[in-house]
């Protein structure tokens, strides 16, 4: 759920934790309350198993029915996935607190203007020009104080597919000299630096994506690139920065990937 690397491997432990304890909790002579525990068990089993096996296709981030215009999470999400909720949204929660009190901020400058945080970036209270949402798992936090806003819904530990994060990145440098930009996943670590290495060569600040992450790695602590996303990232560049791309004037939008201006708390109000 923190981790870059191998975050799927906590949903599976997760998992067969639940299947090993309904074997346990199993009896013929049960109570309704053992039969509902075992019950709860089981769903608590086959809910990261399923979320388990998208984790590793890197793909069914919709059936969390995340809303990519207003980034809020449905209800009737939060009860039907409860067991994949609940564990992340307590870690997440942990995590960042223990962060905090380790000098790691919510959100941090990487570059002037430019933001690498969390899902509890809206902690600092600023006005956001764009913010670039990667969770699939959080609702957005900053949606009343941000102007632009762009989901981008990946699993924890995965890259966007090369395609989204230049949309991601365009989208970004449109939005560059008009405010602070925050590109934020849960804790401000895979995802996001990610996303951002390729911000910030799109808008002209580092040639390639690799200058781009040490200069980032020196502004935020725990900053991190796991196997999949270097490899996106070199696939990114290929496709979009080499001298023949260059020259494309247009980039085409996923389906799965909205934008949506926000025209402000009060317009909304």
């Amino acid at each position: 759920m923190g981790a870059v690397h191998g975050v799927h491997l906590k949903y599976a432990a997760m998992s067969t934790f639940c299947m090993a304890c309904a074997y346990n909790q199993y009896a013929e002579e049960a109570t309704l309350a053992e039969w509902a525990v075992l019950v709860a068990l089981l769903y608590g089993s086959a809910v990261h198993a399923l979320i388990t096996t998208l984790f590793l296709l890197q793909r069914g981030e919709f059936i969390l029915g995340k809303d990519p215009i207003n980034g809020t999470v449905p209800l009737w999400s939060m009860v039907i996935f409860a067991a994949f909720h609940l564990p992340t949204w307590i870690y997440t929660y942990v995590h960042t607190y223990h962060s905090k009190h380790k000098g790691v901020p919510v959100a941090s400058e990487v570059a002037s203007g430019w933001w690498i945080g969390g899902t509890y970036s809206n902690e600092l209270a600023k006005r956001w020009a764009a913010v670039i949402d990667l969770t699939v798992e959080f609702p957005e936090r900053c949606r009343e104080t941000t102007d632009e806003y762009l989901l981008v819904a990946c699993w924890d530990g995965t890259p966007p597919a090369p395609r989204d994060i230049e949309t991601a990145a365009r989208f970004a440098a449109n939005s560059a000299g008009l405010g602070d930009i925050l590109v934020h996943c849960a804790h401000g670590r895979g995802r996001s630096t990610c996303v951002m290495v390729a911000c910030l060569v799109r808008a002209g600040l580092y040639p390639t994506w690799r200058d781009a992450f040490e200069a980032c790695s020196k502004r935020r602590k725990g900053v991190k690139l796991n196997k999949k996303m270097r490899t996106a990232l070199d696939e990114w560049e290929a496709l979009y920065c080499s001298p023949a791309s260059s020259r494309r004037s247009s980039v085409q939008v996923s389906p799965e990937m909205h934008l949506r201006h926000f025209a402000g708390a009060s317009e909304e109000h």
